[in-house]
Order: C-alpha cells, then sequence, then structure tokens
C-alpha cells in the first residue's frame, strides 16, 4: 500500500486532509504542522505521497518544497499534491501585464520542474483529490486548468504522463461509459455506481470492462488515470 503523510499547519485542515486520504482507502502514516517535521520523515521513512495544505504559499515555502523532492537521501519518488486557498483568475490575462502573476509565476515553475509537484484549489471535492490522488500514483502530474498559465510560458498539459506511454488513439467511450468511469474517479463502488446511475451492478462491471479494454489498462485506478489524462474525467 502506498505511503501517505499529511502536512498543514492548521489542525482542522490536517483532519480534512487526512479524511480525503482515507476516503480513497489509502492510510496516512503520519500528519505534520511544520515543515522542518515533514523533512524529518522523509528522509527515514520511505514515503509516497503528501498531501499539504499551507496557509501561505510563500517563496520560502516553495523553495523549501523543492528542497524536500530533490533530496538524495529519499528512498522513493515522492510525489507532493499541494493543495491551495488562494487561486488566480482565469481570464486570460498576459504574466507581463501582472506583476503578482510574475511573482507568483516565478514561485511555482521551480515545483514543477521538479516534475513530482501536483497542485489543486482547496475548494476541490473530496471525489477530484481521490480521483488526483489514483493519477499520482500511477507516476502523473496533476495541474488544474486555471494555473497552467502560471507554471510557465510553455505550460504542459493537464495532466502529464511520466512512466507510460501508448501509442494511438483510444476506442472511444460511450456517454454512460464516461459516466461510470467518472464514478470510479470519485472511489464509488460498483454497487454505490449502480445507485448513483440507476442501474443493476451487472450493467457496472459490464461498463467497467467495457473501459478497461477501451482504454487498454488493467486495472481501475489506471482507468481513472488514463480518463484524467485523457480530458474524460475532469478535475
Amino acid at each position: 500500500m502506498a505511503q501517505v503523510v499529511v502536512w498543514a499547519e492548521n489542525s482542522v485542515t490536517r483532519a480534512g486532509l487526512a479524511a480525503m486520504v482515507t476516503a480513497t482507502a489509502l492510510e496516512v502514516t503520519e500528519q505534520f504542522s511544520t515543515l522542518a517535521q515533514l523533512q524529518a520523515e522523509l528522509r527515514t521513512q520511505p514515503t509516497d505521497l503528501v498531501l499539504m495544505a499551507p496557509s501561505v504559499l510563500t517563496e520560502t515555502v516553495t523553495r523549501n518544497l523543492v528542497q524536500i523532492v530533490t533530496e538524495d537521501s529519499l528512498e522513493t519518488n515522492l510525489a507532493i499534491l499541494l493543495l491551495v486557498d488562494f487561486w488566480p483568475d482565469a481570464s486570460p490575462l498576459e504574466p507581463a501585464e501582472n506583476a503578482d502573476h510574475r511573482q507568483l509565476q516565478r514561485h511555482l515553475t521551480p515545483l514543477f520542474a521538479t516534475g513530482r509537484v501536483s497542485m489543486l484549489p482547496l475548494s476541490v471535492s473530496t471525489s477530484q483529490v481521490q480521483g488526483a490522488i489514483a493519477a499520482i500514483l500511477q507516476g502523473f502530474v496533476v495541474i488544474h486548468p486555471d494555473l497552467v498559465n502560471l507554471v510557465s510560458a510553455n505550460p504542459p498539459p493537464l495532466v502529464v504522463e511520466t512512466e507510460v506511454d501508448r501509442d494511438g488513439p483510444l476506442d472511444p467511450l460511450t456517454p454512460r461509459e464516461i459516466e461510470v468511469l467518472n464514478q470510479l474517479a470519485a472511489g464509488l463502488s460498483n454497487k454505490a455506481i449502480a445507485q448513483q446511475l440507476t442501474i443493476s451492478e451487472h450493467t457496472v462491471k459490464f461498463h467497467i470492462s467495457a473501459i478497461l479494454a477501451k482504454l487498454d489498462v488493467a486495472s481501475r485506478t489506471e482507468a481513472v488515470a488514463v480518463g484524467i489524462r485523457t480530458g474524460l474525467v475532469m478535475l
């Protein structure tokens, strides 16, 4: 099972992040309130994912996060899912036209250059966080669309695949299969999906089998990851 830790200065926020993780059937191994505590833990304990929500995303915090994910002493390919409570205006402003925009871009670009950091607004739903975690643990980087123009002058796609390279177009999913795939991304069981879509569990299993075949994957988690990358699952 993946090793997941949580970091946030605020105790209520930490509890909320931990609940999001446990809703994905993963276990939070540790929770921390300071970056110093987190760094000490990561130097001694293998960790796959850190879910974190800083009170303020300052340049000092981003610099420390870059140091964390690039330390040679880390025993695993650590990934970070960063949830922030600020959120940039999604209007198509050029970075050069806005000083605050440029400053924020300078903070964020080194983070994403590591290839280890994903970022979403803190206001996203639990199901969206679950989908992001599933994708990240499959080797993806998840970036919210509103953030793309802050990452760099040549922004990456919404989800960047780092491990799996599939050639050729995917078979198209039907509207019902897309609905089922999004329910999978929300972490629902077959029974819960059946109730949500008012269909039988047998039909749900049939749709899931079709989804796995069309996306050329072997598991529900892989299907969600591919769905996010291709835009079938929206974060």
